[in-house]
């Protein structure tokens, strides 16, 4: 464990933190769940549309939040640089939502 770079947090309330660090990991097993529920539909009905509804749910919530936490965890990466990738997985996530719901796939 002597490669992983760990940060500490100051400045906060032990209960807000704890209570972040529990919403965060609600929303991100709501959101696999959420993935997996829509992948099984898809094997089930081999809708492509549920497909792309699984890879935007992933990419709209269960990738920001992993980035959120481990980037700042295991690196050292600027605050920047997390909310960056947060946002690009985000965008990416709703524009395959939209494609699901709009598109033709």
């Amino acid at each position: 464990m002597s490669g992983l770079i760990l940060q500490s947090a100051t400045g906060g309330s032990v209960p807000v933190a704890v209570a972040a660090l529990v919403g965060q990991a609600i929303a991100f097993a709501l959101a696999c769940w959420i993935v997996y529920r829509a992948a099984s539909g898809y094997r089930a009905a081999r809708a492509p549309a549920l497909l792309w509804l699984a890879v935007g749910v992933a990419l709209l919530s269960a990738a920001p939040t992993a980035a959120r936490v481990l980037l700042p965890t295991l690196t050292t990466a600027p605050t920047e640089i997390v909310r960056g990738v947060a946002l690009i997985g985000e965008l990416l996530g709703l524009t395959a939502i939209l494609y699901a719901i709009y598109g033709d796939p």
